[in-house]
């Protein structure tokens, strides 16, 4: 009997960590799928950009959750996730492709 509150117990404590990486997993999908459909990326590169996209959206969490109660120092963390992400977008997809994304999102 207590092996099952023990485990109830651990499996409550688990779920908000699963349910945060379907979030992350979700955003990282969506925002890939627009972006290979806009640039007609490969599916190497469409593989590229959803990994980028899931380590930023996992990381922005964290920090959400880090610097709950300090919001200058959650803006500068989160800052510094979106600096790296356009570098390494544009690494992925290149200067062309990123510059037509950034006309696409301006626009819509």
């Amino acid at each position: 009997m207590i092996k099952k509150y023990i485990l109830i117990f651990a499996l409550t404590l688990s779920a908000p960590a699963v349910f945060a990486q379907d979030i992350a997993a979700e955003e990282a999908a969506e925002i890939t799928d627009e972006m290979a459909q806009v640039l007609s990326l490969s599916e190497e590169e469409k593989a590229k950009v959803y990994a980028i996209q899931h380590s930023r959206f996992q990381t922005a969490m964290e920090i959400r959750t880090q610097y709950a109660g300090d919001t200058d120092a959650k803006k500068a963390a989160l800052r510094k996730v979106y600096d790296k992400l356009h570098g390494k977008l544009l690494g992925a997809i290149g200067s062309d492709r990123m510059k037509a994304w950034g006309n696409y999102k301006r626009n819509y």
